[in-house]
């Protein structure tokens, strides 16, 4: 997914379980996205930013911001 810089990115959870939205470099943390729930989080400065859900690690996404 790419945003722009100042852009944000909302994840919700449509799962029947709970999630997060976990950066890789500790930029944010959601902590538990329930099922039907959702988090923001808006992006001040360019670059990759990688992210998976801390309950399921396989779960994995990247954010470009342009």
């Amino acid at each position: 997914m790419s945003v722009a810089v100042g852009g944000s990115v909302t994840w919700v959870n449509n799962d029947n379980v709970t999630h997060t939205s976990t950066a890789n470099n500790a930029s944010w943390n959601s902590g538990s996205i329930a099922p039907g729930s959702q988090f923001t989080t808006t992006f001040a400065t360019a670059g990759s930013y990688t992210y998976h859900c801390a309950i399921h690690p396989g779960m994995v996404g990247t954010i470009n911001v342009q």
